[in-house]
C-alpha cells in the first residue's frame, strides 16, 4: 500500500516535471518567433558572399542586379574597374533598399512577407553628370558648398553674393540670343522624380538669375477670401503662369501656361483678380531648357501656427514636409470672410517649376555667420549679418511657394523680403517671381567654373 502511494507520488511529481518543462519550452519558442517576427518586420542586413544570393533557397528574400536593362551575374564590388556604382533599387511586397554606401551593402526594409525579390541597379560613375560634378567640387571647396543639417545632408551652395559662384546656364536665350542664367541652390537628396517611375534620387535644384517679373501669387473676387487670392499652391495663379497644360479658373486668356509657353497676355497682379499686361516671349522658358529639367514631387506644408520666433531654417524645412496647411489656422479661429475659400488644402504638388522654399533662403547663408545664423529666426535674418552673407536675398519683395498660417486669413503667403527677413504677405500682392526647378539626373556641366562670366554649361 505504502509501496503504491509512492508510486503514485512519482507519476504526479514527474508529470508535473513534464508539464513545467512543456511550458517553458512553448515560452522560449514564442520568444524566439516573436523576437524573429519583429526584426524581421522592420528591416534586415544582408551579408553577401561576393555579391551572390541564392534565388530564395533557404532565404525568404533574394537578389538580382541590374546595370541598365542587363542582369549582372553578381554585384559589382565596391571600386570596381567598371567603375559601377549603386543607382536605385526596387523590391516586391512592400520593401525597400536603404543603400549603405560605406559598407556597400543593402539594408532591406518593411520586409514582412516571405519569398521577396529586390533589384538593385547600378550605372557607370560620370564624374561630369552635374549631381556628381557638385558633390565632387564640395570636396574641395568646403567653404561655398556645406551640407546642411537636415536628415536629408543636403548639399548647398553658401554665402554672399559676390563670393558664390554658381551660375549654370541650361540653354535659355533672351530675344537677342543672349544666355538667360541660373543658380545652383545645390544638390537635394531623396526627390521623387516623377519622370524617373516615381524614384527617389538626388537631384540638382536650381533658381533664375533674376526675377521675370512682380505678379500675385494668387487673386481672387471680392467675395472670395476678401479678394486676397487663396494660398493653396495646386492652384495658385503664379504656379498656372510657370507651368505646363494650366488654365485660370474661368479666364483662360490670363496667365495660363504664358511662362511655359514663351507667351503673352495678362498676368493677376493685384487683390480681386486685377491684373496687368506680361510678356514671356523673350523670357519665356525655352524647349532646351525644358528638356534638361523633371517633373518632381514638391512639399507645400507650413506651420501649425504663426509664432515668428521658432522659424530656424531646420524648423522651417521639417514643416514643409509636414502635414499642416495655410487655411487650418483661419479654421480654427472660426473662420469668416478672409477664409471662405472652398479650395481643397494639400501639402504636397506634382510639378515642373516652383519657387524657392524659405528654407532654402535660410540655408543659403555662409561665411563665418553661418553657425549663429542658423540657430536664428530666418524672421530675424536682417541682424547679425546673416543677410549680407546669404546669396538667396533679392534686390525686392520675392515669393515663396510655401503658405502661411494665419489665424484670421487663408490668403498669406511666406516671401523673403528686401531686408533679408522671411515674413508672409498677402497672396495678390505683386511680388517678385524666380522660378525653381530641378535639373535631370542625366544632365551634364560640360564646361564653365560657376562665375557669372563664364557660368556652368549644362548639356
Amino acid at each position: 500500500m505504502k509501496l503504491e502511494k509512492y508510486k503514485d507520488k512519482n507519476k504526479k511529481k514527474r508529470k508535473a516535471i513534464l508539464i513545467s518543462l512543456g511550458v517553458i519550452v512553448l515560452i522560449s519558442v514564442s520568444l524566439i518567433l516573436y523576437k524573429t517576427f519583429a526584426s524581421f518586420t522592420e528591416s534586415a542586413e544582408f551579408p553577401m558572399m561576393n555579391g551572390k544570393v541564392d534565388y530564395f533557397g533557404n532565404s525568404d528574400i533574394y537578389f538580382v542586379f541590374y546595370q541598365g536593362d542587363k542582369e549582372l551575374e553578381e554585384m559589382p564590388q565596391k571600386g570596381n574597374e567598371e567603375n559601377l556604382v549603386f543607382d536605385h533599387a526596387e523590391c516586391d511586397n512592400g520593401a525597400s533598399i536603404e543603400w549603405n554606401e560605406e559598407e556597400w551593402a543593402p539594408l532591406v526594409k518593411g520586409l514582412n512577407k516571405v519569398k521577396t525579390k529586390c533589384s538593385l541597379y547600378f550605372k557607370e560613375y560620370d564624374p561630369d553628370i552635374a549631381v556628381n560634378y557638385i558633390i565632387d567640387l564640395a570636396k574641395t571647396d568646403t567653404t561655398n558648398l556645406m551640407a546642411d543639417d537636415t536628415s536629408e545632408a543636403n548639399i548647398r551652395y553658401v554665402g554672399a553674393n559676390e563670393t558664390v559662384n554658381n551660375y549654370i546656364d541650361i540653354g535659355d536665350r533672351d530675344g537677342e540670343g543672349n544666355p538667360i542664367l541660373w543658380r545652383i541652390i545645390g544638390v537635394m537628396n531623396n526627390i521623387t522624380n516623377l519622370d524617373n517611375r516615381g524614384q527617389q534620387e538626388s537631384l540638382v535644384k536650381i533658381i533664375r538669375a533674376e526675377s521675370i517679373g512682380r505678379y500675385s501669387w494668387d487673386s481672387s473676387a471680392s467675395g472670395i477670401n476678401g479678394g486676397y487670392g487663396v494660398n493653396e499652391w495646386s492652384q495658385a495663379d503664379v504656379m498656372k503662369l510657370l507651368n505646363p497644360n494650366t488654365v485660370y479658373r474661368g479666364t483662360p486668356t490670363i496667365g495660363g501656361n504664358l511662362y511655359w509657353n514663351k507667351g503673352s497676355g495678362n498676368c493677376y497682379n493685384a487683390k480681386e483678380e486685377a491684373n496687368t499686361t506680361c510678356n514671356f516671349t523673350s523670357s519665356g522658358i525655352s524647349d532646351e531648357a525644358k528638356n534638361k529639367i523633371v517633373k518632381v514631387r514638391w512639399n507645400t506644408g507650413t506651420f501649425a501656427t504663426n509664432d515668428n520666433t521658432q522659424w530656424t531654417a531646420k524648423a522651417t524645412y521639417e514643416t514643409e514636409r509636414e502635414s499642416h496647411n495655410g487655411k487650418e489656422q483661419c479654421i480654427s479661429n472660426g473662420g469668416g470672410t478672409s477664409c471662405n475659400d472652398e479650395v481643397e488644402r494639400t501639402t504636397i504638388w506634382d510639378g515642373y517649376i516652383g519657387l524657392m522654399y524659405p528654407s532654402d533662403y535660410g540655408y543659403a547663408v555662409g561665411k563665418e555667420v553661418r553657425e549663429t545664423c542658423l540657430g536664428k529666426s530666418i524672421n530675424s535674418y536682417n541682424s547679425g549679418s546673416c543677410n549680407t552673407n546669404d546669396w538667396l536675398k533679392p534686390s525686392s519683395y520675392t515669393w515663396t511657394m510655401t503658405p502661411s498660417s494665419y489665424s484670421s486669413s487663408a490668403s498669406n503667403v511666406f516671401l523673403v523680403y528686401s531686408s533679408g527677413i522671411v515674413s508672409y504677405s498677402n497672396a495678390s500682392n505683386a511680388n517678385g517671381v524666380q522660378p525653381v526647378v530641378y535639373l535631370s539626373s542625366s544632365v551634364k556641366i560640360i564646361d564653365g567654373n560657376g562665375e557669372k562670366g563664364t557660368p556652368f554649361i549644362a548639356q
